[in-house]
């Protein structure tokens, strides 16, 4: 079962459709997240959400609260969007302004294993935020676009990930990369 945690996004069902394809789930809003109720749904993996916020303009103390306490699981996590950015503050990424956009983007991928198994180097992928963030401390960069250095990340000692765009509206491509996840969070792959 993978746990999807909503931080406010209102296309979470969209989200839900995709990881439904792969896998059961349960879905949790962020600001009902506590440690020891997630710990017993006994999940295989987490997705931190989108959401319609600015990571560079909102105060983001509380989201992080409760993604440190699903890091606790220590279980696969892939943020999306916004979850990419709340992913990296909590290990010291910095936030930067980045002009919205809700657009197909070409985005290059450095590593074509993992989170991005069995797509090319070169896609084209839906972004829909604005902001970014810096590369975390002990983190890997996976992808990158002509707007954003940091498109994809991965922790170089855990299965953590983050993605800027958003897969759920990214037709197939996102698609490989959400069964992608599935099958690392289930032990399918590394």
């Amino acid at each position: 079962m993978i746990l999807i945690i909503d931080c406010g996004y209102s296309s979470i069902y969209k989200l839900e459709d995709l990881v439904d394809q792969y896998s059961d789930y349960t879905t949790v809003s962020i600001y009902d997240i506590q440690y020891e109720e997630i710990q017993k749904l006994n999940p295989k993996g987490a997705i931190i959400s989108h959401a319609h916020i600015s990571i560079h303009e909102t105060n983001v103390e509380k989201y992080i609260e409760k993604i440190k306490e699903v890091l606790k699981l220590e279980i696969p996590v892939l943020g999306i969007g916004v979850g990419h950015h709340l992913l990296g503050v909590c290990f010291d990424a910095r936030p930067a302004y980045e002009p919205y956009r809700n657009e197909l983007v070409d985005i290059g991928l450095l590593e074509t294993e993992g989170l991005f198994d069995k797509l090319p180097y070169e896609v084209q992928l839906i972004k829909d935020n604005a902001g970014t963030i810096s590369i975390p401390p002990g983190f890997q960069l996976l992808a990158s676009s002509d707007y954003s250095i940091n498109e994809a990340m991965k922790k170089h000692d855990a299965p953590i990930y983050g993605v800027q765009f958003l897969p759920e509206v990214s037709g197939n491509l996102g698609a490989v990369i959400m069964d992608n996840f599935v099958n690392i969070s289930m032990g399918k792959a590394n």
